[in-house]
């Protein structure tokens, strides 16, 4: 789930940056720190690299701004009696900007170097010469094992999760990251960062959330997007439209999915005011796919007719998951959400390539957690699990996880007192984590506090998905905003965006603060003057 970075220039965001600083002194005997209550350091490590890349070559020529000298300091550490061990990595850059910034992981990867390497922002960082920390939590940080559906971890013994590796991966880790990193920093050029900042999308999302929920100290500024709170919940909502095929033991194809994702938004496009592809007013858009039930639609040039399983199958999709007497369990996905789309949709089929009979793969973080962490049961087989079996498994996973990982505590009263600012957006069309757990969280922050838009701002995306296609906001320029914010006191009523609309015409928007919406009034639709916030 890592970011994918969109080199723009900010629009309106000033680049002020901190004056630079003596290079690092990369000496073990100048790095020894003192003693932090609940951690033991194994080992430390300091490795002064220069001349260093982290363009891709196959991607992309590096220039000489592209090389980079820093010290490379990389702490093993553990907590007593906890039996683990986690390694922190922390880059301290030659002529370094002032600022401490922590990176956020993704999937299953709480972050780490490996992680860290993939991600494009690391060379913009460097370039900018932040002090960048990173952990993996304890856990294996290559993608990988982030995707890995029978992690070796995280049962101990039949029946029995191993807790302190999930806190880490949930929490604390995140913590020690601030605690250590910025000490870390002190260390090296003789003086505390005078700002600290996380960045994560996704995951990190997540634990950008969980920071301000928990560590409200730890950081000035929080970016936090496209985030992955509700985790004992929305993994449900990936696999609610799985379910409703297993159940009826019938599996639409995967054209006719695609021919009612086509309706939902020839549908509830327009309702915005301008035709793109996009649903930006999902609040008027009363679609309800089982009324096309039996009627014709095109199938890959053939004349077909809709099914009631396929019609159903996308209801569920936008409704979410329900309990055995319909009762609301949590959010489905946005109706500009592609049901199929080639596999990666939230009523994904997996089709053999000769014909024959289609299924429904289970979204893998939700196989994962369904099976190892609420069933504890590495053999549950979700295609063959009942309404019931399903439901059960969602109370257990609230009852049990909901306060160690689900990062939805609306309680943000010590970070305002802290005075940190948090940032996010979500972009709509969101295939993997409903956009609608954002706004719910919101809604209950700005419940308790009325005054939260003075240190916390949702934005939403329209049309933007979980894995950068359609109109976002680029990594650079998020990192700026929060910037602006934090050092200058000035937060933004809207964020801009670029990308391209849902039919493929590149295009520039400035995404509106919740619970304004985007809307259109007049002009090249492609320019951000043509909307207003509603």
């Amino acid at each position: 789930m890592a970011a994918k970075l969109l080199v723009l220039a900010a629009v309106g965001v000033a680049h002020c940056y901190a004056a630079s600083l003596p290079s690092p002194n990369c000496s073990l005997s100048s790095l020894t720190l003192p003693a932090v209550p609940g951690i033991k350091i194994l080992s430390t490590e300091a490795n002064s690299v220069r001349n260093y890349t982290f363009v891709n070559r196959e991607v992309a020529n590096a220039t000489a701004a592209d090389f980079f000298d820093f010290c490379n300091v990389t702490v093993v550490y553990t907590h007593p009696g906890w039996n683990d061990t986690v390694n922190l990595i922390t880059y301290l850059p030659d002529g370094w900007n002032g600022r401490f910034l922590a990176v956020g992981g993704g999937g299953m990867a709480a972050g780490g170097e490996a992680l860290l390497h993939l991600l494009p922002t690391i060379t913009p960082l460097l370039k900018r010469k932040f002090a960048i920390s990173t952990t993996d939590g304890g856990h294996p940080s290559d993608l990988a094992a982030a995707v890995d559906v029978d992690p070796p971890w995280v049962l101990t013994s039949p029946g029995n999760v191993d807790l302190p590796m999930l806190v880490n991966f949930a929490s604390r880790s995140l913590h020690d990251m601030a605690v250590l990193g910025k000490a870390f920093v002190g260390a090296a050029y003789g003086t505390a960062p005078k700002y600290s900042y996380f960045f994560g999308g996704s995951t990190g999302g997540q634990q950008g959330h969980m920071l301000a929920q928990r560590y409200p100290d730890d950081f000035d500024g929080i970016v936090a997007y496209k985030p992955a709170i509700n985790w004992a919940k929305f993994f449900f909502s990936n696999v609610y439209a799985k379910l409703t095929m297993d159940v009826a033991r019938e599996y639409p194809s995967p054209c006719e999915l695609d021919a009612l994702s086509a309706a939902a938004v020839e549908a509830c496009d327009e309702l915005d005011g301008v035709k793109d592809g996009i649903i930006s007013r999902p609040a008027l858009c009363l679609f309800d796919p089982r009324t096309l039930a039996g009627t014709a639609f095109d199938c890959d040039g053939a004349s077909s007719t809709f099914s009631n399983i396929s019609t159903q199958v996308a209801h569920a999709t936008y409704t979410g998951p329900r309990g055995p007497n319909g009762e609301f369990r949590w959010y489905g996905f946005s109706k500009d959400v592609s049901l199929h789309a080639k596999g990666t949709g939230p009523a994904a089929l997996a089709c053999p390539e000769t014909g024959g009979d289609c299924s429904a793969p289970a979204f893998h973080m939700s196989d994962l957690w369904l099976r190892y962490f609420y069933a504890k049961d590495p053999s549950l087989n979700l295609t063959h699990i009942t309404r019931e079996r399903f439901d059960d498994l969602f109370l257990v996973a609230v009852d049990e996880y909901e306060s160690v990982i689900g990062t939805a505590n609306p309680e943000l009263s010590r970070f305002r007192r802290a005075g940190g600012k948090m940032l996010s957006w979500h972009g709509m069309a969101d295939q993997l984590v409903p956009v609608n757990g954002s706004t719910d969280y919101y809604d209950q922050v700005l419940a308790k506090d009325a005054k939260a838009q003075d240190f916390y701002r949702l934005f939403l995306a329209p049309g933007a998905d979980h894995d950068g296609a359609g109109i976002t906001v680029s990594d650079e320029d998020s990192l700026d905003y929060i910037i602006n914010w934090v050092e200058h006191g000035k937060a933004n009523e809207t964020l801009r965006a670029a990308g391209t609309t849902g039919l493929g015409v590149p295009a520039q928007r400035d995404i509106c603060m919740y619970p304004r919406v985007q809307h259109y009034k007049g002009g090249d639709p492609t320019l951000p003057s043509s909307f207003t916030c509603t």
